[in-house]
């Protein structure tokens, strides 16, 4: 049997956690430091009963030009997809699942980037319900992604920093999660008048310019808005801060050296972090394990 060898990253939504759902802008990039690939195995695969489940469940009969049949037959004959993203922890480790079954076993795939969002999102529904698609939308393409809207989405183009790029870092809570319950969470709140003139008059703009800071290297606008999105956040989206992480979040607003911001649906997994050197993170973090996701 021929395997592809294309390897499928996970993904890591820099910004636009849930507020994405109401159409503010978000930005995922790949993360080559996890990731997934088909592999050939003699014996059954762990998971070769939630694939057969997805390879039969109506859900991949309504994409078009994929072949169910040979997708399920190679599931048979031993073929898995190996992985080490780690599950529950906000990195889209469904997301590449999804993406290495529509590369390969789709014909013609979508070129148009939004449509083939939805597509995506479709195929990764099964595992979550309900899915945006841009987990395995950034993993199929490889690239950063910027979704506008809900439905516009294009390569993101980054400036370069002049040698001050942040640190981006991510802090193991070592708590599981689940991705439901908060975002209905937040959608419950989002439909209250105090909540929702929240985000409309507050965090909204200072999202905006965030992002805006990111893609343009602006280095000074970007601290001076993240570290009002995390207070912000430790403030109005409590339940999505991980318990084991609340003191050293509430000392980082106080001393500044690096801020931290939800990961995904936060609750646990990974938190998503930001410094301008490693040196004061393994001074004042050291009792957590740290990732350096975009280092190569």
């Amino acid at each position: 049997m021929q395997i592809d060898s294309r390897i499928f990253s996970a993904k890591l939504l820099l910004f636009g956690e849930h507020v994405l759902l109401l159409g503010a802008t978000a930005l995922a990039v790949p993360l080559t430091a996890f990731s997934g690939k088909w592999v050939w195995k003699r014996q059954k695969d762990r998971y070769f009963d939630k694939m057969m489940d997805f390879a039969q469940s109506p859900v991949l009969s309504e994409i078009p030009g994929l072949d169910v049949q040979t997708f399920q037959h190679d599931l048979k004959e031993g073929m898995c997809f190996e992985s080490n993203i780690p599950t529950g922890y906000g990195l889209g480790s469904s997301g590449a699942f999804c993406a290495a079954v529509y590369q390969r076993y789709v014909a013609e795939p979508e070129s148009d980037p939004a449509q083939l969002k939805m597509l995506l999102s479709r195929l990764e529904g099964f595992f979550h319900g309900n899915s945006s698609g841009i987990d395995p939308l950034t993993s199929y393409l490889g690239k950063p992604v910027v979704i506008r809207q809900k439905t516009q989405v294009s390569i993101a183009l980054q400036s370069s920093w002049n040698g001050d790029q942040p640190l981006v870092f991510l802090l193991d809570s070592t708590l599981p999660r689940k991705s439901q319950p908060l975002i209905d969470w937040f959608l419950q709140q989002q439909q209250t008048p105090v909540f929702n003139h929240f985000l409309q008059e507050r965090y909204l703009p200072v999202h905006e310019a965030l992002i805006k800071a990111w893609l343009e290297a602006d280095s000074e606008d970007f601290w001076i808005n993240l570290r009002t999105i995390s207070a912000l956040q430790r403030e109005y989206f409590a339940p999505m801060v991980p318990l084991t992480v609340e003191k050293v979040w509430n000392e980082s607003l106080e001393h500044g050296q690096f801020t931290f911001k939800i990961c995904g649906a936060g609750g646990g997994g990974f938190v998503l972090g930001f410094a301008p050197n490693k040196e004061v993170l393994h001074t004042l973090l050291q009792d957590f394990k740290l990732h350096f996701p975009l280092e190569r």
